[in-house]
């Protein structure tokens, strides 16, 4: 099977692309992706900074978003190796619950409600999540047996099968997981927006979350949004050229109170947008009201920029902006200009960044072909998902 073009592949997606209106070329898109998946195919699997283990959970959701047919020989081990692996970091279970709901979120229901089960007991008092550690009551979670022919490959309509309103195979049944043991006291939040992320997916496949998880998420990410203290925001806004309505403020890794020193940055408050959104859709609020999720607009409006070597902060620029549903940050088509950079950034051999100590070619090159395909799917609620109180 040949990989799907980006554009074939927005609209199976669901996914609305103005790339035209951008002036985007998507023949470079398509060629920069194709480059970028035959170097996965033979790249090394890395450790995540002790959240991963290895990549090969991230590589595979490259892989689903690029178009790599299921019966590839190396989709098909990656798949396999996840599978296998035990559930004991929140970015691996994250990832896990998000690749397979992708999938066949029917098929694998058990195993996403398991992912489920591993984030609800690993958030921390204060709302967070951190690398997160193995809970005994995984074990416990179990889906009745699905019934045959309800999903073919990749979502795709097939014999037998109900589509839901978001393209997707319409879930059967619902299983609910309830929090069982407290994570520590806090945490960060890179592991807290994957979650959010991972949280998504189980909700979509009919895994019944606590309400009270998400309302405690949703409290920690409000409550250590801050502007930057050593920025006048006001003036910043005048010299761009942008009318900002409303507060401007982000995060960073952590809080403003422990990091006093560190004002917010892109990557966190990217990532603080996308979770705010996730939660909202779940509690069924119109998050395009929500003062905090426009006030991390702002703040990556009045700070924009799409710089080639934070493919991290560029993957969660895509999934903010698509989550909430817009093209544009301020004045800018974020998809053309982060498009153009990766674009002229990719090296010869198909990848993006360097291995230095904190990141290496692998993760750059995942984060990098995410965004050019705008592998975040919009938010479109089916009816059939619900949190329990």
């Amino acid at each position: 099977m040949r990989p799907v073009p980006a554009r074939a592949l927005a609209l199976v997606f669901g996914l609305a692309t103005a790339a035209q209106a951008q002036n985007v070329d998507e023949a470079k898109v398509d060629q920069a992706i194709k480059k970028g998946v035959e170097f996965l195919k033979t790249a090394k699997s890395p450790d995540f900074h002790n959240g991963y283990h290895n990549s090969d959970v991230l590589i595979l959701w490259t892989f689903i978003h690029a178009g790599v047919p299921q019966d590839d020989p190396k989709f098909k081990s990656l798949l396999d190796a996840v599978m296998a692996e035990p559930l004991e970091r929140t970015y691996k279970a994250a990832l896990t619950a998000m690749c397979l709901e992708e999938i066949d979120r029917v098929k694998y229901q058990e195993r996403i409600a398991q992912c489920g089960q591993f984030l609800v007991d690993n958030q921390c008092k204060n709302g967070q999540w951190n690398y997160g550690s193995p809970t005994e009551f995984v074990k416990d979670v179990k889906v009745p047996t699905q019934p045959k022919a309800v999903a073919s490959g990749g979502g795709a309509a097939g014999p037998g099968v109900t589509m839901a309103k978001d393209g997707k195979p319409k879930v059967l049944q619902h299983v609910a997981v309830k929090k069982m043991k407290d994570g520590p006291d806090s945490g960060d939040n890179s592991n807290t927006q994957y979650a959010a992320l991972g949280l998504r997916a189980c909700f979509d496949a009919g895994v019944t979350l606590p309400e009270g998880v998400v309302i405690l998420a949703v409290k920690w990410w409000r409550e250590s949004q801050f502007k930057d203290p050593k920025k006048d925001e006001k003036k910043a806004v005048a010299s761009g050229g942008t009318a900002i309505s409303g507060k401007v403020e982000g995060w960073n890794y952590k809080d403003e109170a422990s990091q006093s020193d560190k004002p917010p940055y892109h990557s966190m408050t990217a990532g603080g947008v996308g979770s705010l959104v996730i939660y909202d859709y779940m509690l069924d609020r119109k998050w395009k009201d929500d003062s905090f999720v426009k006030g991390g607009l702002n703040w990556l409006t009045v700070h924009y920029e799409v710089p080639a070597w934070n493919t991290y902060y560029l993957y969660g620029l895509e999934r903010a902006s698509i989550l909430f549903g817009t093209e544009k940050i301020g004045d800018h088509f974020w998809y053309a200009e982060g498009a153009a950079a990766l674009i002229n950034a990719q090296a010869a051999d198909g990848s993006w960044g360097k291995d230095t100590d904190w990141f290496n070619t692998t993760w750059d090159t995942c984060f990098s072909v995410l965004f050019l395909r705008r592998a975040t799917r919009a938010l479109v609620a089916t009816g059939d998902s619900k949190l329990k109180r």
